[in-house]
């Protein structure tokens, strides 16, 4: 496909996803060597579903995700760096793993070692982890904090973990009794080939849209069908 023909057709397509809002929010396509997403983007969902629709056109072109959150709050650089690094030592499943930014000596652990870094306010996560959950996990508690706009997964997963629909299953469900606004116990999750639906009860529509949110976080996920019913209390 040729350059011009190329941005055109993921423009297109980009128009018409609902989850990508490309009038609030323009996205910048340029194709050198390689395709380059750059823009803010009003939601997980928006930045997600822009770069998949990007590589599936792209084929073997590499796609460059320049894409970043709109900050909800203004925090980077150390505020962002003790955000990030509270949040991931506060989570039980990290208990036993070195967490820090690199700039002491850490003890060796046989479940992980996580080093954070921050460039302005993106967040990038170094080191192993033992758990393709707990990779994801790190991430999507990285983006929780306050004032992340993009996040950089660099962990390696020891010993390597093949990629499955059941182990994205097990994440959401890890990622959603974590939300504190959701009763994880009322929703159901079945993933087949990335695709995440939920199906259940929620309490208001924004406890669905949260639901649905929360699941964009996890890295792997290709689509998010939303079946839950909303039942006020």
């Amino acid at each position: 496909m040729v350059r011009d023909t190329l941005v055109s057709a993921i423009r297109a397509a980009m128009e018409r996803d609902g989850g990508i809002n490309l009038h609030e929010y323009p996205i910048r396509i340029t194709h050198n060597d390689s395709l380059r997403l750059e823009g803010e983007v009003g939601s997980i969902e928006a930045k997600r579903k822009a770069l998949l629709i990007a590589r599936r056109l792209a084929g073997d072109l590499p796609v460059e995700d320049g894409l970043r959150l709109t900050p909800g709050e203004r925090r980077e650089g150390k505020a962002l760096l003790n955000g990030v690094l509270s949040a991931l030592m506060q989570e039980p499943a990290f208990a036993e793993m070195d967490i820090s930014n690199g700039e002491r000596r850490e003890s060796a652990s046989p479940r992980g070692k996580i080093q954070v870094k921050v460039d302005g306010n993106r967040v990038v996560l170094l080191g192993w982890v033992n758990s393709l959950s707990h990779r994801r996990l790190a991430e999507v508690i990285a983006w929780w904090v306050a004032g992340c706009c993009d996040v950089l997964n660099l962990l390696h997963v020891e010993p390597a973990e093949m990629e499955t629909d059941d182990e994205i299953s097990d994440a959401v469900r890890l990622v959603l009794d974590k939300e504190p606004s959701l009763n994880a116990d009322e929703i159901r999750i079945r993933t087949r080939n990335a695709e995440v639906t939920l199906a259940g009860i929620v309490h208001s529509a924004e406890q669905k849209r949260i639901a649905s949110n929360d699941c964009w976080y996890i890295p792997g996920v290709h689509a998010v069908h939303n079946q839950l019913e909303v039942r006020p209390r």
